[in-house]
């Protein structure tokens, strides 16, 4: 039982759904807020911790002592993979006191969404979002970053983020580069380099 002022949530504040699948559908859970204090309390507003997130409750009642008050939150995993902790915030009262309920697992992303995520297949094993960046106009000593997104399908689709790096010296030939930029990833347990394409006009 975690207590928030004069609201308590029975039960736990934070809901474990587990794994589950991105085409599973939204996922709920089900919270009550008793008011233990000795006056009622009006649940005023709510927000949640992102878009994906939705919370449904009795807005505006009064919640008298001893009384409970049901709050719904809706999780949508659709195109969100991975490790989520997601929230809703109540806020009640005339001095606006705030409740918190979360739920947290790991999305399992589909197929196809990993397909669109990363396009560029490097082997049977490696994937890349990208394989080629434009920079756009850079001049010598300008520096800029970039980041390229790895799918290791031979380790349960373990995903990667490398830092790209790039600063043109003078020696750079001006005007329009395609410059080969590597970087280093594994593949079955072996160190693999990659080649990303950078295009950039050197001023």
């Amino acid at each position: 039982m975690l207590i928030a002022d004069t609201l308590v949530v029975i039960g736990l504040a934070t809901a474990s759904l587990g794994t589950i699948q991105e085409t599973g559908g939204v996922q709920e859970h089900t919270y009550w807020l008793r008011n233990d204090g000795t006056e009622a309390v009006t649940l005023q507003q709510g927000y949640t911790s992102c878009e994906c997130t939705t919370m449904e409750f009795d807005r505006f009642a009064q919640v008298q002592p001893g009384d409970s008050s049901q709050v719904i939150l809706r999780f949508n995993p659709q195109g969100r993979g991975g490790e989520f902790n997601v929230s809703g915030t109540v806020v009640y009262g005339t001095d606006r006191k705030r409740v918190k309920l979360s739920m947290t697992g790991n999305s399992v992303l589909s197929e196809e969404t990993l397909m669109k995520r990363y396009p560029v297949a490097v082997s049977e094993h490696l994937r890349l979002s990208t394989d080629r960046f434009d920079l756009g106009v850079m001049h010598p000593g300008e520096t800029k970053e970039r980041n390229v997104a790895v799918l290791h399908r031979d380790e349960n689709d373990r995903t990667e983020t490398l830092s790209i790096t790039f600063t043109p010296d003078e020696k750079t030939p001006k005007g329009l580069q395609h410059i080969p930029y590597t970087v280093t990833t594994s593949e079955q347990g072996k160190q693999r380099q990659v080649t990303i394409t950078l295009d950039v006009m050197i001023k």
